[in-house]
This record gives C-alpha cells, sequence and structure tokens, in this order.
C-alpha cells in the first residue's frame, strides 16, 4: 500500500499557473449609471483632439457624444453631471502583479472594491484638470501593485470611475491596466518521475 500510495503521488505535481487580466475602458467593458448605454469615442464619434492619445489597448469611453465638438449629436454636460462607469474581474489565487493608469476630462474619483485610490479634482483647469487624474498624458493617474494590492480580493473584484464635469465643454474616461494571478493546480508530472514510480513499484513486487 505505501509503494502504491508513493506511486500516486509521484504521479502528479503542483504548478502555478500565472493569468494577465487585462482592465481598459471600452463600451464592451463597462457599464454605467447615466442611464445610457456606454460607448466608444472611436469611429463614428471621437474623443477630443485636445485629449491625450488613448492608453495602449482601452478607447476614450462617455455615455453619449461628449468628445469632439464636431460629432453629430455632440453635446456637453453640465458643471456637476457625475457619471459613475464600473467594470468588474474575477481573480484567483495569489495576486503577483498589477497596474492602472486614468485618464479623464475633466476628472474622475477611482474605487477599487469600496476603497477610494483618488478623489476627483474638481478645480477647474484650462483643459480639463491641471493635477491627477486629468485628460493629459501629464496628468494621467498612475497606480502601482504597492496601492493596488491593498484591496485586490481573490473572486469577483469591482472598479469604479466617479467621473465629474466641473467645467463645460468635453466629457470622457480612459484607462488601462492589468492585475496578474497565480493559480496553484495540480497536473500531471514530467514522465521521468512516472517512469520511477513504475520501477520502484516493480522492485517491490519482485522482493515479495
Amino acid at each position: 500500500m505505501k509503494t502504491l500510495l508513493c506511486l500516486a503521488l509521484t504521479l502528479f505535481s503542483i504548478t502555478a499557473n500565472a493569468t494577465v487580466i487585462f482592465l481598459d475602458s471600452s463600451a464592451a467593458s463597462a457599464t454605467n449609471n447615466s442611464g445610457h448605454a456606454t460607448v466608444n469615442l472611436t469611429g463614428t464619434l471621437h474623443p477630443n483632439p485636445s485629449w491625450g492619445t488613448a492608453l495602449a489597448g482601452s478607447d476614450w469611453i462617455s455615455y453619449g457624444a461628449t468628445g469632439d465638438h464636431s460629432d453629430p449629436g455632440y453635446f456637453s454636460p453640465a458643471d456637476g453631471t457625475l457619471v459613475t462607469f464600473t467594470t468588474t474581474f474575477v481573480l484567483s489565487g495569489a495576486i503577483t502583479a498589477a497596474t492602472l493608469t486614468v485618464m479623464a476630462d475633466d476628472s474622475t474619483s477611482i474605487v477599487l472594491n469600496g476603497h477610494t485610490l483618488a478623489t476627483a479634482n474638481t478645480t477647474p483647469g484650462s483643459t480639463c484638470s491641471n493635477t491627477p487624474v486629468g485628460c493629459l498624458t501629464s496628468t494621467e493617474g498612475v497606480f502601482t501593485f504597492s496601492s493596488l494590492s491593498l484591496y485586490l480580493v481573490d473572486g469577483a473584484n469591482t472598479l469604479s470611475f466617479g467621473t465629474q464635469q466641473v467645467n463645460g465643454s468635453s466629457f470622457g474616461l480612459d484607462f488601462a491596466g492589468s492585475v496578474t494571478d497565480n493559480t496553484a493546480t495540480p497536473e500531471p508530472a514530467p514522465l521521468a518521475l512516472i517512469g520511477l514510480g513504475l520501477i520502484a513499484l516493480a522492485r517491490k513486487r519482485r522482493r515479495k
């Protein structure tokens, strides 16, 4: 029985599988509470040409034609407008890496699983906000593993952006990032280990 148990343990090993979950602003991944569907400011609609270029893998998003003034149906949300965009994702196992970058016009709060990472800057600027989080690469908000890992959880996670209109004109949100988790899963061991187990079993039987 001991030999059979050793063989069974030999047949399997524990391997950590790293999975990268990408977070990006898009109509497909973000909902909002305005009563209107989230839209990409890409294609028929466009971002304001004064904004920073959309982050890699993401789109500037809104709840309507609020980016480029020349877009059909363009409108400027009233000052004081607050729209919350939300995305959810599921993690499993140990969280080993995380990053998030955010731009917004005029600014946005950022809340991860109920914990505020940043508060919207409601001081008017010449273009969106003059300090993070704004709509230019010089005023983007950048969050690293050290600030995100405190609030990421094994299971369902919710990331929310309370985007505010402060000083008229355009309105939008852009974010991109990733989280890496590391799930330990049993999987077949290398054939060499299996062979050793079979040899041990054969020797045991010959001794009998």
